[in-house]
């Protein structure tokens, strides 16, 4: 089976993602939910504007989390999809039970470092900050991206920041090439220095973040440069 292509999260043509995090227990209950959320997709019809949807699963068997980049808000707004609920899961949860899943979170990416632009990624980073409005989103995201974040470590391959429309969150998207480069950044006076800068900033809580490995996706390409 050919691997799933990850998405360019630095792609001019999109102006908004769509993040929605999901706690599912065990990691068969995961995959299900993770088959049973590309199945829907690729049932739906795609509104215009819709430009890709990537599912990830948590290294930890726990979690699966979902990215959609979108050409904007008003795309996203004419589709309809902004005043649904997404559909419950039925009988995928343990026991036999539903899974309720909450509306998404709507991001703009705002700032990005990439550090290596060879390497391919194989699991990404999601950690996101809980911050008291606008001036503190883009506040602690310029001084991370021009501070410890400036310089990646071995096997770092991009941290894409986003700021939520409704000034409560930050979300870092980073690229890894595989677990071990997670560990080493962990452990590297970057990731030190990063954490100390986030207590250290009035506004901003770190709320950390989990490894994941990429499902499936389902989308377009790139438009071409």
């Amino acid at each position: 089976m050919t691997a799933p292509v990850f998405p360019d999260v630095d792609r001019a043509d999109s102006a908004l993602a769509l993040v929605t995090p999901l706690y599912v227990g065990t990691p068969g209950i995961q995959r299900a939910v993770a088959d049973a959320v590309l199945a829907e997709w690729t049932a739906a019809p795609r509104p215009e504007g819709l430009l890709s949807q990537s599912c990830y699963v948590s290294t930890c068997g726990e979690n699966v989390w979902t990215y959609e980049q979108w050409t904007g808000l008003d795309a996203y707004r004419a589709s309809g999809r902004m005043y649904e609920r997404p559909a419950t899961l039925r009988g995928l949860g343990a026991d036999g039970a539903d899974i309720e899943r909450s509306a998404p979170i709507a991001f703009h990416r705002y700032r990005s470092n990439l550090y290596d632009t060879t390497g391919v990624p194989t699991r990404i980073v999601a950690p996101t900050f809980d911050v008291d409005g606008r001036a503190a989103q883009r506040g602690i995201i310029d001084a991370l991206l021009d501070g410890p974040l400036v310089k990646g470590t071995p096997g770092l391959l991009s941290a894409h920041f986003h700021y939520s429309l409704d000034g409560s969150r930050v979300l870092n998207y980073a690229e890894f090439t595989d677990d071990e480069a997670h560990l080493v950044f962990l452990a590297d006076p970057t990731a030190m220095g990063s954490t100390q800068l986030t207590n250290d900033m009035p506004g901003v809580r770190g709320i950390g973040g989990k490894r994941y490995v990429l499902h499936g996706t389902v989308g377009a390409a790139p438009l071409a440069g």
